[in-house]
């Protein structure tokens, strides 16, 4: 299922939504299921694809001198984001929007942190200018 093109991904997508959306109204229950199984499995398709990303990314910071610690932290934010945007998609989706948006808040306020170490690092090549 790996090697599955996006339109054949997205098929599936709009047929499990529509199962989803037939099913709200007499089992609310399994319509959320169904969602969330559909959540689980495009992030499981994701996962391989991510790999093929990190490889790229390794190859272009070889050829332009860039720190690999930076790869890490730039791979590490975007991480960060799909996983606070899938929690608060869902969230929504459940009906707790309150919950949706400290996750976003909280999901913000861990990049910040994460990206701390490369703030410091600008500011101290500015001040060493």
């Amino acid at each position: 299922m790996y090697y599955m093109n996006l339109g054949s991904i997205m098929a599936l997508v709009i047929i499990a939504v529509i199962l989803s959306l037939s099913l709200k109204t007499r089992n609310p229950e399994i319509s959320s299921v169904v969602s969330l199984a559909v959540c689980v499995a495009i992030i499981a398709l994701s996962i391989g694809r991510i790999g093929l990303i990190v490889d790229t990314l390794k190859q272009l910071a070889s050829h332009i001198k860039i720190e690999y610690a930076y790869l890490i932290i730039l791979l590490k934010l975007v991480g960060i984001a799909y996983i606070c945007e899938f929690a608060s998609g869902i969230s929504r989706d459940a009906g707790y929007s309150a919950v949706s948006s400290q996750i976003e808040l909280l999901g913000k306020l861990t990049m910040l942190m994460v990206a701390l170490p490369v703030l410091i690092q600008v500011i101290e090549t500015i001040l060493a200018l």
